[in-house]
């Protein structure tokens, strides 16, 4: 039996609150385990009507447990409080005793109505998904493919493509309709019973750019589990990583799997499992392969978030570049303040994780993020982003200042300028009311020869002078305005 498993990061408007859960640890639990009800209330009425007219081939889901008109289910995973003592209590299961993920959703194929109906389709065994903070799904799905397969083993590499390219496909569309029909209607519940925004952020608002991006896959990664006795196995394993390249080994990578090397391959979006032990592609507790999945879901969980805080560096850096009001400016500096501590929540998280995973996990998922280059094409680069970032903002407003700072010394120049002239006037004025008026004369104590001297002088030799004097302090203002900004 030959499985396909796909698992796609989808970008999600979900953003948890930094910090909620140390400040207050038995009320961010009681938060999350008193929403489980009201949830579970929810999700039957999100499900689509199935239309009686509707025939077609049954999924190969319909033979599973559970019965026909199985609603949804979301459980919170959030609803203990967290706590740092008495850990690594065993060294076979993780010592932490909360998830990353805050949530998890089973559905069936009769749950998604927006999903093209092909073979692929057909043979979904299982879809899934998980809530991360910083605004990520992980969603994945389990296919029977041995159908899609079926056929001359000359055509088996073309139909080997052609499923690649529908699991992107498919990825797609259910990713989109996961979120609109199902996550956003959850998170809109919990939002309403955290209006003081304690746990998680508010909405995006409708009008931001971003919301365009809400639901839309990152990359759909696509992974074989192969049964190696199956009749194609070689040829299978080794058009899947074609395309896939190892540092420092000139051996094609499906070598390694065929020689025994190893049992399984998980490098660039197509990975590949040999199940020889014939348990399948759904990574259950006690499956071979269930500590090299969960390392995968980390590394793609921490890739993709700290992926996207990069683009949204990219764009404010575009932006700064034609900002021109200081109301632009206080938005990108505030854009910028959040997407930096998110940067470093998501890095600190990733430290933090490592502590508490089990050693198979870490292990694994340290070595994925290693081929991925995580660190030198996403750690390093965003942490050039947020300081480069902060230098042109603050360039930028420190040029604002400086317009500031010279339209104040013009006006205070104009003042200055009006100033001495109007000083000359009220001072010629004021000399010539005291030569010819005897009452104002009693109040002065002694004529001023300056006073009457100025008082003695013509209107134009006034004007004159106060326009030379200004003149003086407008070249005095320019020299210093010049050597200050040299």
């Amino acid at each position: 039996m030959t499985q396909l498993r796909i698992l796609t990061p989808v970008v999600v408007d979900f953003y948890a609150v930094p910090g909620a859960a140390l400040r207050d640890p038995e009320a961010h639990a009681r938060f999350w385990a008193e929403r489980q009800p009201a949830l579970d209330e929810l999700l039957p009425r999100l499900v689509p009507p199935v239309p009686a007219d509707v025939a077609g081939p049954a999924p190969l889901a319909a033979t599973s447990p559970a019965p026909a008109g199985t609603p949804p289910v979301v459980v919170l995973k959030h609803t203990r409080p967290r706590s740092s003592l008495n850990l690594y209590r065993t060294i076979s299961e993780h010592a932490a005793e909360r998830t990353l993920h805050v949530l998890t959703g089973t559905l069936r194929p009769e749950h998604l109505a927006e999903c093209s109906a092909d073979l692929l389709w057909a043979g979904i065994v299982e879809i899934s998904f998980r809530l991360y903070d910083h605004g990520l799904m992980l969603l994945e799905l389990l296919a029977e493919v041995d159908p899609w397969l079926a056929g001359p083993a000359d055509e088996l590499p073309v139909r080997l493509d052609g499923l690649q390219a529908r699991a992107v496909e498919l990825g797609e569309e259910a990713a989109r309709e996961v979120v609109r029909r199902y996550l956003d209607p959850v998170l809109a519940l919990l939002r309403e019973a955290d209006r003081d925004e304690e746990v998680l952020r508010a909405a995006t608002p409708a009008d931001d750019p971003v919301t365009a991006e809400y639901g839309e896959t990152l990359w759909v990664t696509r992974s074989l589990v192969v049964d190696p006795s199956a009749p194609g196995a070689e040829m299978m394993t080794r058009h899947w990583l074609k395309d896939v390249v190892i540092s420092g080994d000139h051996r094609p990578p499906a070598d390694r799997l065929l020689d025994g090397e190893a049992d399984h391959l998980v490098r660039w979006l197509n990975y590949l499992f040999l199940d020889r032990a014939g348990a399948g592609g759904r990574m259950l507790p006690g499956d071979p392969f269930r500590d090299q999945w969960e390392a995968l879901r980390y590394a793609q969980v921490f890739y993709g978030v700290l992926e996207r805080v990069d683009a949204r560096l990219s764009k404010i850096l575009a932006d700064s570049a034609a900002a021109g009001s200081r109301w632009e400016l206080e938005q990108l500096r505030g854009h910028l303040t959040r997407l930096s501590q998110r940067a470093e929540l998501i890095i600190m998280e990733r430290q933090d994780l490592s502590k508490y995973l089990k050693r198979a996990v870490r292990v694994e998922m340290d070595a994925i993020l290693d081929f991925w280059d995580y660190e030198k094409l996403l750690e390093q680069p965003v942490m050039f982003k947020v300081e480069l970032c902060g230098r042109r903002l603050a360039e930028l407003a420190a040029r604002r200042t400086a317009r500031s700072a010279m339209f104040t010394d013009l006006i205070l120049l104009g003042i200055a300028m009006t100033s001495i002239l109007g000083t000359a006037l009220a001072v010629t004025e004021f000399g010539r009311s005291i030569a010819t008026d005897p009452e104002m004369a009693v109040y002065d104590l002694g004529r001023s020869s300056l006073v009457a001297w100025v008082a003695s002088q013509p209107a134009d030799a006034i004007l004159v002078t106060s326009g030379v004097v200004s003149a003086l302090l407008v070249i005095v203002y320019l020299f210093f305005r010049r050597d200050r900004s040299t």
